[in-house]
């Protein structure tokens, strides 16, 4: 043999024996170790310990084995073409070998040697093997030199003596049945470690190899010796063989690969191998590819996932998701890149039943968070409707949170999310959030603990005893703003959990099965970006959604495609992904029986051929089991079975129905157990099924199923192990037989809990009467009329609407009426009226305007008296308002005002209107402050009615018929200074503040900051963000910075989504864009806002059409600025607008004047920016409909004035547009006393442009440059570049070519800056600025 300078090459058999002799001398080792440790240290595990130790050293042997047995395969393939049978048996040289070639004696081993070498180059034997070490050819080497050559094994070579024989061809297949079959007589001595032949096995039969008594090991290089050998090893059967590899502590695997190719001449289609590169795939497969199941687990029996001791032993098919790797890899793709810019990310994943979406997530699942850090919550919805509050929501949080209290290594992460909550969330928006999710109590024990009494918490501990005020309140305001604070505190529990560095992976299985109000939740956790860009403070979340549904449950006409998808993908804060999921291919659907049965590829192909042909997949092996044509086989160790009987057996239909079979052949008291189960749904609690003990034992009779993979026990939890489970048990019933049980376990639950009589709601009360409902749906004849069941729907309606779940509270109230037909109103008036009234705002907050009619037309014509009518009229009104039918809302409020003995404002001669203003200013005046803060509270009832309607039609009227606003502001603070005031007081004082404006700002300015004190003395925080948001919108802004206005309204965007004001919170973010813009933000900053709020609105229908269809005007204006593509309308694709006219044709058709005008305004100032100066001159004329003083009238005053000066040197009518201008002058010159900083460079402007048109250039330049210096240090700089702008066209008009150049210049990079890349090229074309 050739020599290398620091290897060397030995034979095969002298490595296998320097291999054994290490293996033995390592565990002679961990024998002595434990021989020299005191007796009194030694215990069981110690003994477990020293066996692993032993386990391992064979393993590292047997590995070292296989290296061996791929280097030589690959050496007999060396041209690497593995599937050309012509070649098996092919050499280095061309030659042909003989079978004989393939033995230990004939092949070499190249290896790291340390000691000198035979120059002769052949084998180095004997090796003489002593206690401490060897001696190879009289060199001894210690235990570290043997472990250096057992471990450096890197090339094989044949002996070259033994070559030069041709193989005969002319039977090629018994040739290489022949070679195949060396080659395993060559691994059964490599896998055995050269050991000699038990001494049960005939004494003839004689290894050549045996140890002589002083240990020396040698080998006989005669041909007749080997002949000799060779025989003997024919000789023995197949049993031999596998007895002597199992004694040899060999892998079943490998001991089934050895014996196969023994038995290669003798095997069949189904087991033998084809060529090498079978052989190789499979010995790669047992030790790189799945040694979890091939070689560790099987070497150690304890540790299989196979029951094989068991009667009926079951498959486990392990966690890896077979045929999934595309869409897997697709998932962990998305998951690992960042979220976009003011985005979250939603992935829809669908597939047919059985197909493995939940079982493809929970592998995604384990990898995001085991190996990135991700947590985890899942939320699996139910076939089964349960109408308690978000029960599948809640109880996911539940879980994750209880899970995390159970660790003890969770402590941080834990306070960083209550840190988190107190910041953002109210105390009693924290104590709605833990009634919700229990398991959350334990992070606020504070809140939770104390006795109640702060003013926010207040509300939470009466459950009747409301004043008439507080009664108003909650049938007004609850149902709606409960709801979006719900969504509002679970949106901030969503980022208190999710982080950059701890993602959260938030599935949703089943989603074809949610109801509307889990539904809408999840719309609004993926629409809503909390907090929206301007928290820089906050920490960034990071949100992976993941939504799974069954594309043969979900139609064109089911929800999610109607409703719910479209919105999705419609959401600019949402970027969807589809993953549809197919049928399983061969390929997988053989590895995946090959994990199941712990068997190669080679052995399980035909059986996955026949499974994929009959089921594509896991579902039929698992029935072959039960049908006892797959069995484990104790003799031989794996699972058995006949291809013919496979074959013959019944394809079934459909999943279900194999589900429902497998079912039939359990022990009758387990199927009705399940019966029983299934009534539940997908899941419950043991203690539950433990109220069922009169009538049936659960938890004994559910052994059996759990035992059978049926149903599994996850803690106190029995759950169905797949909803198609589920759905075979509860259909196994008849609908008689499945009204009978629902009807048992709900008497059940209320006898032995005395749900009835309790005051409080708890979760067995939603299930016992969930039970109740569905018996009677399903026509229960002994469930008719009972006031006892309709008290229990009440209370299960009012504690769902205390959790915002409005459509629960929907159901259980129609289902109460339901238990009262025939018995309506009458003897049972008060709780029918109650029903009725519950079931109305469950409409109202469902967008349910139609049904929520017929609820209150039966109110209206049953109720007895005004009192009993007054919270349905006001529901309606708020309705109506809602809606976009702001007259309709007016005309029924003042309808009932004249009920309640109040003057319509349209009944009202004008001169008595004016009266009424001078009166109550007078009255006014005799008090001060303190005299207000302290004044008496109402308490007459008629009172109170009355300014509670008035207060609900104010925000319609500024929209809609602001000319009655100042009388019925003024009615408001009569009738409390008369009476005494109410929390609606404050708001008819901020009214009549606002109708000051235009005599005395100051005046103004104080009654608005008291009426937030004013307001302030009232349990009715939920109104105060809608009184900000007026005050700071109407009033602030004369008096401070508008930049710290812009503050205020971010404040109180999230004051008003802490209260569940949605409404408001969408005013206050339409007027903090608004401010923004006219503070001169960045263009594109805004963009991205406008694309944001708009989709929130129009995707979760946060607010009436007049809010929306204002914002939509405003990002209009702000898209055009800025040269953006986009086209906002396609924002809101429910509003059906395309054009500019379409939007105002809307607004003027629909009488949405306050949103008109606004409409309006954006017209005006984004054609004076375009330089379209007549037509912003007609646009600000059409704003002068209705003049407030509000924020936009400044601004009109503003631009209305500036176009009057551009037109006047280009227009003959020179006299109009001239006292526009003067006008403006006068307006600002009022205004800059009260604020130099929002309004001085703007009359400085506007009288730089007068001085310009009357011809005086230096004072002109003067006021330029003031107006410049001025804006500059109010930060508007895109007055600023206007200023710059105007200066260079007056230098440009007077000939200075290199001043206007430079101003000019100057304006560009102030637009630039302010990012109005839609207009810079229009106003300040580049050549003017550069030659």
């Amino acid at each position: 043999m050739g020599i290398m300078s620091d290897t060397r090459w030995i034979s095969l058999t002298s490595w296998i024996a320097l291999a054994a002799h290490y293996e033995k001398a390592l565990i002679l080792k961990i024998v002595e170790r434990r021989q020299n440790t005191p007796t009194s240290l030694l215990d069981d595990d110690w003994s477990k310990i020293q066996a692993i130790r032993q386990r391992d050293v064979e393993l590292a042997n047997i590995k070292q084995c296989v290296n061996i047995s791929l280097l030589l395969l690959k050496r007999l393939s060396r041209d690497d073409d593995w599937e050309e049978e012509s070649d098996v048996g092919s050499s280095i040289d061309g030659t042909c070998l003989k079978a004989e070639d393939i033995t230990p004696h004939n092949i070499s081993v190249e290896t790291v040697c340390p000691v000198d070498h035979d120059s002769s180059g052949q084998d180095l034997t004997p090796i003489v093997v002593s206690k401490g070490g060897c001696t190879l050819r009289g060199v001894t080497l210690d235990l570290r030199q043997v472990r250096t050559i057992v471990e450096s094994a890197s090339n094989v070579e044949f002996i070259k003596s033994t070559r030069g024989m041709p193989l005969l061809r002319k039977n090629f297949m018994n040739s290489r049945n022949q070679f195949l079959r060396m080659l395993g007589l060559l691994f059964f001595q490599l896998f055995s470690r050269g050991r000699p032949l038990s001494k049960n096995i005939n004494q003839d039969r004689r290894s050549p190899a045996d140890e002589n008594n002083n240990g020396e090991i040698s080998r006989n290089r005669d041909e007749d010796q080997i002949n000799n050998f060779s025989k003997l090893l024919r000789m023995l059967t197949l049993d031999d063989y596998k007895k002597e590899l199992l004694v040899a502590d060999v892998p079943e695997s490998i001991c089934r690969l050895v014996i196969d190719l023994i038995h290669s001449e003798k095997s069949d289609n189904e087991t033998s191998f084809s060529s090498l590169l079978d052989v190789f795939d499979e010995l790669k497969e047992i030790i790189s590819d799945r040694p979890q199941i091939h070689f560790f687990n099987l070497y150690n029996p304890e540790n299989s996932n196979t029951r094989r001791n068991s009667r009926e032993a079951h498959l486990d098919f392990g966690s890896f998701v077979y045929g999934r790797e595309i869409e897997t890899n697709r998932i962990l793709e998305l998951a690992a890149l960042q979220n976009p810019l003011f985005q979250n990310r939603l992935i829809l994943i669908s597939g047919n039943a059985g197909e493995g979406k939940s079982f493809m997530i929970e592998g995604v699942k384990n990898h995001l968070v085991n190996t990135s850090g991700w947590v985890h919550v899942g939320v699996k919805f139910d076939r089964m409707i349960h109408n308690s509050p978000l029960s599948a929501i809640a109880s996911a949080f539940d879980t994750f949170f209880s899970s995390l209290f159970e660790r003890g290594d969770q402590e941080l992460f834990l306070s960083t999310i209550a840190i988190s909550l107190l910041q953002f969330l109210s105390p009693s928006m924290t104590v709605l959030l833990c009634n919700l999710i229990p398991s959350l109590r334990r992070l606020f024990p504070v809140i939770m603990q104390r006795v109640i009494s702060d003013d926010d918490l207040t509300s939470l501990n009466k459950e009747s005893d409301f004043t008439e005020q507080n009664q108003f309140d909650e049938i007004l305001s609850d149902p709606e703003s409960s709801r979006n604070r719900l969504h509002y505190s679970i949106r901030r529990l969503v980022h208190a959990i999710s982080s950059l560095g701890r993602p959260l992976l938030l599935v949703f299985d089943d989603l074809h099965w949610a109801d509307r109000a889990s539904l809408d939740l999840i719309t609004s956790l993926m629409a809503e970006l909390d907090p929206i860009q301007f928290e820089e403070h906050v920490p960034i979340s990071r949100v992976l959604f993941v939504g799974l549904y069954r594309s043969d449950e979900v139609d064109n006409d089911h929800i999610l495609s109607k409703m719910y998808f479209p919105a999705f993908h419609a959401m600019a804060t949402l970027e969807v992904h589809i993953i549809q999921l197919h049928a399983m291919t061969k390929k997988a659907c053989n590895s995946m029986i090959s994990y199941a049965l712990r068997l190669p590829h080679r052995l399980t192909r035909s059986l996955a051929d026949i499974a994929h042909a009959k089921t594509l997949g896991n579902v039929f092996v698992e029935s072959l089991v039960i049908n006892k044509t797959l069995s484990y086989s104790l003799p031989e160790r794996r699972w058995m079975w006949h291809s013919d009987t496979v074959k013959a057996t019944p394809i079934i239909g459909n999943v279900a129905q194999l589900m429902i079979r497998n079912l039939q052949i359990l022990p009758d008291t387990t199927i009705r157990a399940l019966k029983f189960l299934s009534c539940f749904g997908s899941k419950i609690d043991e203690s539950i099924l433990m109220l069922l003990k009169d009538h049936i034992n659960m938890i004994d009779e559910l052994r059996v199923a759990i035992d059978r993979n049926i149903v599994e026990k996850q803690g106190p939890v029995y759950r169905f192990a797949h909803d198609i489970l589920e759905q075979g048990a509860y259909d196994m019933m008849s609908r008689l037989e499945q009204s009978d049980n629902h009807l048992l376990i709900g008497l059940e639950l209320i006898r032995n809990t005395n749900e009835a009589h309790r005051s409080h709601f708890r979760p067995v009360s939603f299930i016992a009467i969930d039970q109740i409902n569905r018996a009677k749906m399903l026509g229960n004849s002994q469930l008719s009329f009972s006031v006892q069941y309709a008290n229990l729907n009440l209370k299960a309606a009012e504690s769902s609407m205390s959790v915002s779940d409005f459509a629960s509270a929907l159901s259980y109230a129609e289902h109460g009426i339901s238990f009262l037909e025939g018995h309506l109103w009458g003897s049972n008036y008060r709780l029918t009226l109650r029903l009725y009234e519950m079931a109305s705002k469950a409409c109202f907050t469902s967008y349910q305007s139609e049904k929520m009619r017929r609820f209150l037309d039966e109110i209206f014509k049953h109720t007895q008296c005004l009192q009993d009518k007054l919270p349905s009229h006001l529901l309606l009104i708020e309705t109506l308002g809602l809606i976009g039918k702001d007259g309709h809302a007016i005309d029924s409020a003042f309808a009932l005002l004249e009920e309640l003995g109040e003057a319509s404002p349209q009944d009202v001669p004008p001169a008595i209107l004016h009266k009424e203003v001078i009166a109550t200013n007078n009255a006014l005046l005799a008090y001060t402050d303190n005299d207000i803060m302290n004044a008496p509270r109402v308490s007459d009832w008629n009172i109170s009615a009355r300014m509670r309607v008035i207060g609900s039609v104010l925000p319609f009227l500024f929209t809609s018929r602001p000319e009655y606003l100042p009388y019925l502001a003024c009615r408001m603070l009569h009738l409390s200074i008369k009476h005494g005031f109410c929390s609606d007081s404050p708001f008819g004082l901020v009214t009549f503040a606002n109708s000051l404006l235009n005599t005395d700002i100051d005046e103004a300015y104080r009654w608005g900051k008291l009426s937030l004190s004013l307001h302030e003395t009232f349990e009715s925080k939920d109104k105060h963000p809608r009184l900000q948001c007026t005050v700071y919108s109407f009033l602030t802004f004369f008096h401070e910075p508008l930049q710290s206005v812009v503050d205020l309204l971010r404040s109180n965007y999230r004051d008003a989504l802490l209260v569940g004001d949605a409404y408001y919170a969408c005013v206050s973010i339409n007027c903090h864009t608004k401010f923004r813009m006219m503070c001169g933000h960045n263009l594109s900053d805004l963009e991205k806002e406008c694309n944001t709020f708009a989709t929130q609105m129009a995707s979760t229908k946060l607010t009436e059409p007049s809010a929306c269809l204002t914002y939509l005007g405003l990002s209009e204006a702000i898209f055009e600025l800025s040269g953006s593509p986009s086209i906002p309308f396609s924002l809101m694709p429910d509003l059906n607008l395309t054009t500019e006219e379409d939007y105002l044709h809307r607004l003027e058709s629909e009488g949405m004047s306050g949103a008109l005008q606004a409409g309006y305004y954006n017209c005006l100032f984004v054609d004076f920016w375009y330089t379209k100066y007549e037509e912003a001159a007609i646009w600000a004329e059409k704003y002068k409909c209705r003049n407030q003083n509000r924020f936009l009238d400044v601004y009109h005053a503003f631009y209305e004035g500036l176009t009057a000066f551009q037109l006047l040197r280009t227009s003959s009518n020179a006299n109009s547009f001239e006292e526009l201008g003067q006008h403006a002058i006068a307006m600002f010159e009022t205004w800059v006393k009260h604020s130099t900083w929002n309004f001085e460079n703007k009359l400085l402007l506007l009288h730089a442009e007068m001085q310009f048109f009357m011809g005086n250039k230096t004072s002109a330049i003067f006021m330029y440059q003031s107006s410049i210096s001025s804006a500059q240090g109010s930060h508007f700089v895109h007055e600023e570049g206007l200023a710059f702008e105007l200066l260079g066209s007056l230098y440009l008009h007077y000939g200075d070519i290199d001043q206007a150049k430079l101003q000019l210049a100057k304006a560009r990079k102030c637009y630039e800056k302010w990012g109005a890349f839609g207009i810079i090229d229009i106003r300040i074309p580049p050549k003017s600025c550069f030659s």
